[in-house]
């Protein structure tokens, strides 16, 4: 008799008892979850005055307080902006990533770019206003969901490339100062916390700049998350050009390639495809630290949830706030894990 494949054994006693034991444990939590958002629930459409009398999730909250909790102090009348911002940017991410695993028809690296930089442009334009004839809106009232997505991609968008130099940088061997001040930089913003990286891009970053010009909040602290990111970036690069057999760098000297085309076409690919799942690590950690800014005084969507509840009328539905934004991480990073894993298997060739 031929054995089991490997992914098909049968799992090991041991094994198979913590996975029921651990099951066991779930199905309490599980149940108790169930109950509060389904059971015991008061729905959007009955008396909120219900919220006090049973344990269930109080819909009537979410529904008066979601302008509030995804786009915060944004004036009311003018929340269809931050809206089209938010929907461009996640449909901007979504198609990127469909793009990347092989959903649709890929546009290109140049094209990619300009797509990037074009949404990116129109969500700063939609949220800024002061053009074509929209009312301008000041920078501290850009809070919720639309910062929240404009600082996450913004970074992500231009920390990888920066990050790519940064490796490239460290690892030649023809400028030895160079590979050092690229070490050294990886190495400092690696060893350095994060909330440190945006206090100095918050108070030291504008001191650094020419008497009478000022830099707002939003664009100091998305300078700081690019220069901090930028180091994790180029550490998964690094990590995949390494483990990349050292013939592949002297087939391509001995078919007589430019040190560029070796880079650009042979060894960068191949060591971003090594890479991918601390890339793709790297990607939804910076996704999740972006709530960090809250310390600044920018309000992301743990403010604008935290503002929801402090209503005097909703004091007692703070669950309700936190379960609105864990319900919103854990989609888009379920998404991002998921366009992780494809790109994997598409490379692997399954």
């Amino acid at each position: 008799m031929g054995s089991f494949p490997r992914r098909l054994r049968p799992a090991s006693l041991p094994a198979l008892i913590v996975s029921l034991a651990a099951l066991l444990l779930c199905l309490p939590v599980a149940a108790g979850a169930l109950r509060w958002v389904v059971a015991d629930a008061v729905w959007p459409w009955d008396p909120a005055a219900l919220c006090a009398e049973r344990a269930g999730i109080c819909w009537p909250f979410i529904t008066e307080k979601a302008g509030l909790i995804f786009f915060g102090t944004y004036p009311h009348d003018l929340l269809w902006r931050p809206c089209m911002a938010s929907l461009l940017l996640c449909a901007l991410a979504v198609l990127t990533g469909l793009w990347l695993s092989g959903r649709g028809t890929r546009p290109g690296a140049a094209g990619l770019a300009l797509l990037w930089a074009a949404v990116l442009a129109a969500a700063l334009v939609l949220l800024g206003g002061g053009v074509w004839g929209m009312v301008p809106v000041g920078s501290l009232r850009w809070n919720g969901l639309p910062v929240l997505l404009l600082l996450s991609l913004g970074s992500v968008a231009l920390a990888f490339p920066l990050g790519v130099l940064l490796a490239l940088a460290r690892e030649q061997d023809r400028n030895r100062l160079t590979a050092w001040l690229a070490a050294c930089y990886i190495e400092t913003a690696r060893g350095v916390p994060m909330l440190t990286v945006l206090f100095t891009g918050i108070f030291v970053l504008p001191l650094m700049l020419p008497s009478g010009s000022a830099l707002p909040p939003v664009a100091a602290v998305l300078v700081a998350l690019i220069l901090f990111h930028a180091a994790y970036f180029a550490e998964d690069i690094r990590g995949g050009l390494r483990a990349l057999p050292r013939g592949q760098a002297e087939a391509a000297q001995a078919l007589g390639l430019s040190r560029r085309s070796r880079l650009g076409e042979v060894l960068l690919p191949q060591a971003i495809r090594r890479a991918l799942p601390s890339i793709v690590n790297s990607v939804i950690g910076a996704y999740k630290d972006t709530s960090l800014v809250v310390v600044v005084g920018i309000h992301d969507l743990t403010a604008t949830a935290r503002m929801a509840f402090s209503d005097p009328a909703w004091r007692a539905q703070a669950l309700e706030g936190y379960f609105v934004i864990g319900l919103w991480f854990f989609m888009s990073c379920a998404f991002l894990s998921m366009i992780g894993r494809r790109l994997q298997r598409r490379e692997a060739g399954q």
